[in-house]
């Protein structure tokens, strides 16, 4: 196995973000899909990485949310404005998208950030980031397609979406099966620090919903073919059943 910040990726996989917040492009073609979309503050580098391609905004026909959390939202509205694009998210999940500042409406932590903090004082490095990266200006998708779970998307790279609740009500998985992708938002990661840990794990449940579910989600992931692992924070995860193996991983983690 590999988590390694110079791993290649598939072709027409592209990473995007920053040391904190990961999200992805998908090239299918001329089209585009983009897998979450970062925090408002990364539009500049999403623009940048479009202008490396050839492409521009109007070449992205779909974002494809893994869940609704602001640091996977950020700017899902402009792309959607610009381009025309759908933006997809699962069923449980859109009211998070339609009002995204009121996400404790819809979904609460297991555990205060503060007892992690007092702890680890590190643990506040990444949240302080989401906020200087605009994450409380992120703004509501009024309309999100939605999915439930099991099918593929009509969207370029024609990706297949996993229920895998736990982080969140509707967290999924979205794959890439001809790619052999697997993009699991934070229902794993492979940097988690907050709770202060590297490889794959759960996030910590300063920001999970439901820890318990979010374990048996795991083994959901366990039965995942794919040979590469991006999450929404962390390093990606490859080599051979890369999924089944970073998911066993994380259920030996357990929960902090």
């Amino acid at each position: 196995m590999n988590v390694s910040p110079a791993t290649a990726l598939p072709t027409g996989v592209h990473r995007l973000g920053d040391r904190h917040v990961n999200f992805h492009l998908v090239q299918d073609g001329t089209d585009l899909t983009l897998v979450d979309a970062g925090l408002p503050g990364h539009r500049a580098r999403l623009t940048a990485e479009l202008d490396r391609l050839g492409r521009s905004v109007r070449d992205i026909r779909a974002v494809v949310v893994t869940h609704g959390h602001l640091d996977h939202l950020g700017p899902a509205r402009w792309v959607a404005v610009e381009a025309g694009a759908e933006v997809w998210v699962h069923e449980a999940d859109a009211p998070i998208l339609r009002a995204p500042l009121r996400t404790a409406r819809y979904w609460k932590p297991e555990r205060p950030l503060a007892a992690y903090a007092v702890r680890r004082p590190a643990a506040l490095a990444a949240p302080l980031h989401l906020a200087r990266l605009g994450a409380l200006g992120t703004r509501a998708v009024p309309e999100p397609r939605t999915f439930t779970g099991g099918e593929r998307l009509d969207v370029p790279g024609r990706p297949l979406v996993v229920h895998t609740p736990g982080h969140t009500a509707g967290s999924s998985v979205v794959l890439l099966p001809d790619r052999s992708v697997a993009f699991t938002g934070d229902a794993l990661v492979t940097s988690d620090s907050v709770g202060g840990r590297v490889g794959p794990c759960l996030i910590c449940r300063a920001f999970t919903h439901d820890s318990a579910q979010a374990l048996r989600s795991l083994r959901v992931m366990s039965a995942l073919d794919a040979g590469t692992v991006l999450t929404g924070h962390g390093e990606p995860w490859t080599g051979g059943l890369a999924a089944a193996a970073a998911a066993e991983l994380a259920v030996a983690a357990g929960l902090r």
